[in-house]
């Protein structure tokens, strides 16, 4: 009888031991899974604010009805980078992106022609009587100056990205107001580039995303 009753309790106290690992064990997944959910969160934020581009910073408008606009100048832009191109390039993206969105675009050679017959050498600083004279000449009411800032590959400790900065301006040649102004900067090395390697997007690819996403904000 002492033996089935120390038997006895040796089973209860293996039970008592048996159910307390049990619960250790459901308290150590409880511990992982919260811990899996806030690295989740941490890798979401960290390709939020590593991630490829981001939305254009300054973007200014007044009270002006853009629907109006259905014909558009766009000047030659200027260009500060070391690619004598850049601005030819960026020129070209965003004439095309405004036809995507169905504005018509003054024909370049037309434009190009304009400013060697008036003799402006500057669109960077153009008066307000040449913008009218552009614009009695073309038949638009706004034009759209520009410049480019970065364009290029950049090199950090271990990765290389491209980088492209652009400044766009839409202004009223009645007023010479700027109605809109947009700058805007993509590339940069993303949240995969610059922890695991992996390669990012090409230079033309960043140009073509920083001009979608500047007249996007326009149209």
């Amino acid at each position: 009888m002492k033996m089935l009753r120390t038997k006895n309790r040796e089973q209860k106290e293996n039970g008592c031991e048996q159910t307390g690992t049990n619960i250790e064990i459901r308290a150590f997944c409880s511990m992982l899974c919260a811990l899996c959910s806030v690295l989740c969160a941490l890798c979401f934020m960290l390709i939020c604010i590593y991630g490829y581009g981001c939305s254009p910073k300054h973007a200014a408008r007044l009270k002006t009805d853009i629907g109006t606009i259905k014909k558009i100048a766009v000047m030659p832009f200027e260009n500060f980078t070391a690619d004598e191109h850049a601005h030819e390039k960026i020129r070209k993206l965003v004439i095309t992106e405004l036809l995507t969105k169905g504005v018509e675009v003054i024909e370049p050679g037309e434009v190009t022609r304009l400013l060697k017959e008036l003799k402006i050498k500057s669109v960077g600083s153009l008066k307000i009587t040449e913008m009218q004279d552009i614009g009695k000449a073309l038949d638009v009411k706004t034009i759209m100056m520009g410049s480019v800032e970065s364009f290029g590959i950049s090199r950090g400790i271990s990765v290389t990205y491209p980088e492209v900065t652009i400044h766009l301006r839409l202004i009223d040649i009645q007023s010479g107001n700027i109605i809109w102004s947009v700058r805007h900067t993509t590339g940069g090395p993303d949240f995969w580039t610059r922890h695991f390697g992996s390669e990012g997007p090409s230079l033309s690819e960043a140009a073509g995303k920083v001009v979608r996403e500047s007249v996007g904000s326009l149209f």
